[in-house]
């Protein structure tokens, strides 16, 4: 390595960059409100010389690079034996879903074949393949019950401050649950607890990455008005009299903008004073204060961004066998099939580099073949030109710690310096891509679904391929009965004309030609033996497999999926059983629910380092209207931890919620009761049994109010001020008896009082009510100030309620 190599790589700035699909992002400065001041990346020895995303490093350091690539094939050998069977096990799991049963193993290809394939090597399972071939997906009906009830709820992560006396991990903290919705809602949260359940249920390993994306085709456009630093004159020019002190201006007060300061050189002396007479020179000279300003000098196009969150199967990832927690993990890898158009068009630098084909390493190739067959729906890989054009893209996150695997110190102590948090490099097949300063624990969380030991561990599935496979050879061989245990009927040839009937048609209702033997029937002459029957046990022996030991094996009862259960005739049997099959399938829930809260962390962990500016998230408020709140970036600046519910022992279902409903209503307790007719349940009621079109009392009144609110405190009014007790502006005038009015009116006649006073209360004490005490204080108080006219209008109806009740009952006469 010569001294520049050296000298590039010293002086190179740490700190990742943010990966935009492959494509370094443009280095800007934002300034708001769709606006960013681009900077020279010529100034940058990080850009000029190695590249945002050191796309240029193996020009620079070759040898790095070939310490990186070598480095990676040591630590995948490490556990090639271990994890070539993974590939297998999974492989013949994914196989199982699609409903391939009937793939045989041939240890001399490592490779999965279907009977129907051509047959390459002389191998005696295929002889003794069944003549039937039934799948009865057994496998794949239970995953899906499985995969329902993992992915039917979404776990509840709370956040928490690192310390309760830090103000800003506490903001954090409450910030943090508005960018978990965010997030959920860009990645669309069911559909990826369905995946991650369907990985538990065929590969049981999953692994979470989280990366903020920049992509305009998925995520839409922006204009952004790209603006460069011009100087420009504040004021004007003007001549100091050193005799009489008088200032004189001499040019145009705007003066316009300049690409360099003026110089008092730059104007004439020999100027008269206007006042005293006197010569002013260049010494008298005061120039204008000059001021950097940013001015527009065009408009650009940038894509808009959002974390995105992947799960990544076990046959995608590959993790050291060894190890049993992610800390231990000298690397982790995600390799994918990608087309090469695409990897040329994300790393043009390498384009003419990226061939067609896969890895080189043997490992590689099988596990490449295994994608790409499953993806297929075929056991094995189908050729054709297509399958060429993808190709494997393999990125790789690498501790500094195994840096020291490497011997060469000077590569070492390089890598180490320019990797000081850890390593990611790409690779597209053999072509090397990008690589940046990237710890794994920033963007990676992995989970298994059982418990065990190493990487190598079981799926939830597992035990169901061979109770699948039994069931199979079963239900085959009961069809085979059924077509062989047809008997032959035995004919006497003296009796039945075998000439005339193998030249006649066989149809319906046809005449054979038959004569019976002189004292014997015609029935005589015929003899058919009993049809084989298919032992009673073997079908007792079905049964139970796709019954009880299925079951019990996989933890899915039928109380789970709503199936039909013996000796159980009432509800709660039925319930009871419901929670002994869910308290066995929260094994997986439990670890499901620690995964998921790590990966919100992440998440907003992923918000804050590359968001640009603030983000508005628009929502249907509570009044109807469109509403819209902000996430600050400047809300997220403390530390804060991540818990999974405690309370949440498993994912709820809608109809035990309607349950749940069903029997409160039936409750006579006055609280319960109380807490039914709250009016801010009555939506969530309505929803929950399903009536939408039902009119609940006060629903609409209670509408209408949050919607008055919401004008009540952005609408001030003088007098509500006063009346809120707190300081109103300074040129507001003051009276000793102000009339309090808030800006929007009741109506006396039309207004349901008695439900608009109370929600106006609850509002007040709600978090938003004691927000807007503190924060916006004379809002509140114009809010106050409308529930006091509700109050005064109902006790005004209530009394004269009273005064016509006594008017019309008889009044008590006086005995004497």
């Amino acid at each position: 390595m010569d001294t520049s190599e050296n000298a590039i790589l010293n002086d190179t700035q740490r700190g990742a960059t943010v990966e935009a699909d492959g494509n370094a992002p443009t280095q800007s400065v934002q300034l708001g409100a769709g606006i960013s001041l681009a900077l020279d990346s010529q100034n940058d020895p990080q850009a000029q010389a190695l590249g945002p995303n050191n796309e240029r490093l193996e020009q620079v350091a070759p040898r790095l690079v070939n310490a990186l690539r070598e480095l990676v094939v040591q630590f995948r050998q490490e556990g090639i034996v271990a994890r070539r069977h993974e590939i297998r096990r999974i492989r013949q799991a994914r196989l199982f879903w699609q409903g391939l049963q009937y793939a045989w193993w041939n240890p001399q290809d490592m490779n999965w074949h279907l009977p129907w394939e051509a047959k390459i090597y002389d191998d005696s399972a295929l002889e003794e393949m069944p003549r039937y071939q039934f799948v009865t997906n057994l496998y794949q009906a239970f995953g899906l019950s499985f995969v329902s009830v993992i992915s039917q709820d979404v776990p509840a992560t709370r956040f928490y401050p690192q310390s309760t006396m830090n103000d800003a991990d506490i903001e954090t903290a409450k910030a943090a649950s508005q960018v978990a919705e965010l997030v959920e809602q860009n990645n669309r949260v069911q559909q990826l607890l369905t995946g991650v359940g369907f990985y538990l249920w065929t590969d049981g390993k999953i692994g979470g990455y989280v990366r903020y994306v920049a992509d305009g085709q998925r995520f839409g456009w922006r204009d952004e008005l790209v603006l460069e630093e011009r100087w420009k004159r504040l004021g004007s020019d003007a001549y100091a009299c050193a005799k009489c002190g008088s200032e004189t201006e001499i040019g145009d007060e705007d003066a316009g903008a300049y690409d360099r300061r003026p110089q008092s050189s730059d104007f004439l002396s020999g100027t008269l004073c206007p006042h005293c007479g006197a010569t002013l020179g260049s010494a008298d000279f005061r120039p204008a204060p000059l001021v950097p300003v940013p001015q527009t000098v065009a408009t650009r196009r940038v894509a808009n961004g959002q974390e995105v969150i992947s799960i990544v199967g076990g046959l995608e990832l590959n993790t050291p066998v060894w190890a049993n927690e992610q800390h231990e993990f000298p690397y982790l890898q995600w390799q994918m099939e990608v087309h090469r158009a695409k990897l040329k068009a994300a790393f043009p630098h390498a384009a003419d580099k990226i061939q067609m084909g896969g890895p080189q390493g043997a490992d590689d190739i099988y596990a490449r073949a295994t994608r790409i067959a499953v993806s297929q729906g075929m056991p094995t890989t189908h050729p054709g030109d297509a399958l060429f054009n993808l190709v494997t893209f393999s990125r790789t996150w690498i501790r500094p710690w195994a840096f020291y695997s490497i011997e060469d110190t000077a590569v070492r102590d390089q890598l180490l310096r320019l990797f000081a948090e850890g390593c990611y490099v790409a690779f597209a097949g053999e072509t090397y891509c990008e690589a940046r300063n990237e710890s794994m624990d920033d963007c990676w969380r992995i989970m298994h679904a059982l418990p065990g030991d190493g990487q190598n561990r079981p799926s939830v599935g597992d035990s169901l391929v061979e109770v699948q496979e039994r069931y199979n050879t079963l239900s085959n061989i009961q069809a085979e009965t059924y077509e062989y245990g047809i008997p032959p009927i035995y004919a006497d040839p003296q009796v039945l004309d075998f000439d005339a009937l193998a030249n006649q048609t066989a149809e319906p209702a046809a005449h054979y030609p038959a004569r019976a033997r002189p004292g014997m029937s015609l029935a005589d002459g015929f003899f058919q033996p009993a049809p084989a029957q298919v032992p009673p046990d073997m079908l007792r022996h079905q049964q139970d497999l796709i019954g009880p030991i299925a079951q019990f094996l996989t933890g899915l009862f039928p109380a789970v999926f709503g199936g039909e259960m013996e000796n159980v005739k009432t509800a709660s049997g039925y319930a009871m059983a419901r929670d002994q099959a869910l308290g066995r399938l929260g094994l997986v829930w439990r670890r499901l629910k620690q995964f998921y809260g790590d990966l919100m962390l992440l998440s907003v962990d992923c918000f804050r380092k590359n968001r640009p500016s603030d983000v508005e998230i628009p929502f249907l408020g509570p009044g109807g209207q469109f509403e819209a709140r902000f996430i600050r970036l400047a809300n997220l600046k403390g530390n804060i931890q991540a818990h999974p519910e405690s309370d949440e022992t498993f994912p709820r279902l809608k109809s035990q919620q309607r349950a749940v409903l069903q029997q409160l209503m039936t409750n006579p307790d006055p609280a319960i009761q109380a807490a039914l007719r709250e009016p801010a349940n009555l939506g969530f009621i309505k929803s929950l049994i399903g009536l939408s079109e039902l009119v609940v009392p006060g629903d609409d009144a209670r509408s209408k109010q949050l919607r008055e609110i919401q004008q009540l405190l952005t609408s001030f009014a003088p007098e509500a001020a006063l009346a809120g007790h707190v300081r109103a502006p300074d040129n507001l005038p003051t009276t000793a008896a102000p009339q309090i009015r808030s800006t929007v009116p009741v109506d006396e006649l039309l207004d349901d009082h008695a439900t608009e006073f109370e929600e106006c209360r609850r509002w007040a004490s709600s978090d938003a009510g004691q927000i807007a005490r503190v924060q916006n204080p004379i809002g509140f108080a114009n809010v106050r100030a409308h529930a006091a006219e509700h109050a005064a209008v109902l006790a005004r109806q209530q009394a004269q309620t009273a005064l016509l009740a006594d008017s019309i009952l008889p009044k008590p006469q006086t005995q004497r």
